[in-house]
C-alpha cells in the first residue's frame, strides 16, 4: 500500500511542479523580460553549490537508516537522525556564509544590466528557502522516505506548490515586483518543516541522543563523488553559460529545460519511490527476490524514459516556439541543442536503476571513480566546445559525461550486488537505440503543423501513442532475434 500511495503522490507532486514550472517563468520572461529569468535561473544554480558540502549525505543516511527500521531499532534511529541533524545544521552556518559572499561578489557580474541592490537583494531572497531546507526539513524528510512514507512529504510539498503559484500569479497581476513574487514564494516554503517535524513527532516515539555520534555517519563523504557527479550534470550547464555566454543564454538553456526537467521529474516520481524498496531488499540480505525486483524495475525505466524522451524530442521544438510565442529579446530556437540535450537526459534516467541500486546498497567508495571521471568528462568536454559551439557545446559534454558512467554502471554491477544480466540490459539498449533512430528521421524531415496549444495536445496525444506502439513493436521483434543476438 505504501509503495502505492508513494508512487501515486510522487507522480501528482511531479505533475505540480511540471505545471507551476512551466507558467511561473512564462510570466517572468513576459513581465520582467529574458535577462530577468536568466539572472533568477544563474542564481539558483550558485546557491545550489552549497549542496556540494552535503557530500552525499542523503543517501547515505538512507543507506544507514534501512536496517534499523525494518528492526525497530528506535536507539539507533535516533542517533542516526541527530547526527544528521547536526551535520545539516553546520552546513547551514556555512550556506549563510557563502549567502553573503555571493551577495557581495556576484551583483558586481550584473553591473550592466541590473543594479548593485537589485541583484545582491534577490540573492538574499532566494536563499532562504535553501537554508530553512538544510536547518529544520531535510532529516525528518530522510526518514520518512526511509521508512517508505514519502507520501507525506510529497502531500504537502503538492499544497505548497498550488498555494506558491497561486500567490506568485496574484502577485504579478496586482504588484509586479520579482523581489516581491521571490519573496512571497520563499514565506509559503517556510510551512514545509513545520508540518514534517509536526508529524515526525505525532506518529513516532524517536529517542535523540545528546551526544552526537559522528561515526554513525563514517561514510558520509564517500558519498562525496556521487554527490558532485550529480550537482555537475544537474548545474555545471548554467554556471558556464552564465559566465561564458551571458544571462540571455542562461534564459535559453532555462527554457529548452523546463520541458526536459518535466520529463525527468515524471521518471523521478517512477524510480525515487522504488530506492527504499531495494533498500528493503538489500537489508533482508534474499539477492535472488532483489534481482527479481531489480530486473523488473530496471525494464520500466528504459522502457517509460524511451517513450517520454522520444516523444520529447518531436515536440519540443513546437513547445518552445509557442511558449517564447512574441518574445523576440533572444532567439529561443535552437533545434541542434534540444535533439543532444535531449538524448543526454535520455540517457541520465535510462540509467537511474543502476544508480539508485548503488545508492540503496551503500557502495559509495566502490563506485567513486566513475563519479569522478564523469565529473571531470563533464566540465571539460563542456568547457572546451563552449565557446567554439556554444550552448550545443555544453549539451555534448553533459551527454559523453552521462553516457561514460551509464557503461561504468553496467560493468560494475556485473560484478557487484546483483550480477547483473548484461544481455538483459543491451537487450534494451538496443531496443532504445532503435526507437531513437527512427525519431532522428522523423526530427530532421518532418515538421508538424503546431500552431496553438490545442494542437500541440493533439499532436502530443498522436506522438505519445505513436512511440507506445513503436516500442512495442521494436520490442517483440529484438526479443524474437534475442537468441541470434548473442551467439
Amino acid at each position: 500500500m505504501r509503495i502505492k500511495l508513494n508512487f501515486i503522490t510522487s507522480l501528482i507532486l511531479q505533475l505540480s511542479s511540471i505545471v507551476a514550472g512551466l507558467i511561473l517563468p512564462r510570466l517572468i520572461i513576459s513581465s520582467f523580460g529574458s535577462e530577468v529569468n536568466g539572472l533568477i535561473s544563474s542564481i539558483t544554480q550558485l546557491l545550489s553549490f552549497i549542496s556540494l558540502l552535503e557530500g552525499g549525505l542523503g543517501a547515505v543516511v538512507l543507506a544507514e537508516l534501512y536496517k534499523p527500521i525494518e528492526k525497530r531499532n528506535i536507539k539507533l534511529i535516533g542517533s542516526i537522525l541527530t547526527a544528521c541533524e547536526n551535520f545539516f545544521y553546520k552546513i547551514g552556518i556555512i550556506f549563510l556564509i557563502y549567502t553573503f559572499l555571493l551577495m557581495f561578489l556576484y551583483p558586481f557580474y550584473t553591473l550592466n544590466q541590473f543594479s548593485y541592490q537589485y541583484t545582491c537583494s534577490l540573492v538574499l531572497i532566494l536563499s532562504i528557502t535553501t537554508l530553512v531546507q538544510y536547518l529544520f526539513s531535510i532529516t525528518n524528510k530522510l526518514f520518512l522516505q526511509a521508512d517508505q512514507k514519502i507520501y507525506i512529504c510529497n502531500i504537502v510539498s503538492i499544497l505548497i506548490i498550488i498555494i506558491n503559484l497561486i500567490l506568485s500569479i496574484l502577485i504579478i497581476k496586482f504588484l509586479p515586483n520579482i523581489h516581491i513574487v521571490k519573496l512571497g514564494s520563499s514565506i509559503v516554503y517556510l510551512i514545509q518543516p513545520f508540518i514534517f517535524n509536526w508529524y515526525v513527532k505525532k506518529h513516532y516515539t524517536i529517542i535523540k541522543d545528546t551526544n552526537i555520534d559522528t561515526s554513525l555517519l563514517k561514510n558520509r563523504w564517500s558519498g562525496f563523488s556521487q554527490n558532485l557527479a550529480h550537482f555537475i550534470n544537474m548545474n555545471t550547464d548554467v554556471i558556464l553559460i552564465t559566465f561564458c555566454l551571458g544571462l540571455k543564454e542562461v534564459s535559453v538553456y532555462s527554457v529548452y529545460m523546463l520541458a526536459l526537467n518535466a520529463m525527468r521529474t515524471i521518471i523521478a516520481s517512477v524510480s525515487n519511490s522504488y530506492q527504499s524498496v531495494l533498500g528493503k531488499y538489500i537489508a533482508l540480505e534474499n539477492t535472488k527476490l532483489l534481482r527479481k525486483k531489480f530486473q523488473t524495475f530496471e525494464m520500466g525505466l528504459w522502457e517509460v524514459s524511451c517513450v517520454l524522451f522520444a516523444t520529447c524530442l518531436l515536440l519540443i521544438n513546437p513547445f518552445v516556439k509557442l511558449y517564447t510565442s512574441g518574445i523576440n529579446d533572444v532567439n529561443y530556437y535552437r533545434p541542434i541543442f534540444a535533439w543532444v540535450m535531449v538524448c543526454a537526459q535520455f540517457v541520465y534516467c535510462g540509467r537511474e536503476s543502476y544508480r539508485l541500486l548503488v545508492l540503496a546498497g551503500g557502495k559509495f567508495k566502490e563506485t567513486n571513480f566513475g563519479s569522478i571521471i564523469e565529473a571531470i568528462l563533464n566540465i571539460v568536454i563542456s568547457i572546451i566546445l563552449l565557446l567554439n559551439f556554444g550552448i550545443e557545446g555544453v549539451a555534448i559534454g553533459t551527454l559523453v559525461a552521462i553516457s561514460y558512467r551509464l557503461i561504468y554502471f553496467i560493468v560494475y554491477l556485473k560484478n557487484h550486488i546483483i550480477k547483473l544480466n548484461v544481455r538483459h540490459t543491451i537487450t534494451l539498449l538496443i531496443i532504445s537505440i532503435n526507437v531513437f533512430v527512427i525519431n532522428f528521421i522523423i526530427y530532421f524531415y518532418i515538421q508538424f503543423p503546431i500552431y496553438s496549444f490545442i494542437d500541440f495536445l493533439i499532436y502530443g496525444i498522436i506522438v505519445f501513442i505513436f512511440e507506445i506502439v513503436l516500442m512495442l513493436i521494436l520490442s517483440n521483434v529484438v526479443l524474437i532475434f534475442k537468441k541470434y543476438l548473442y551467439k
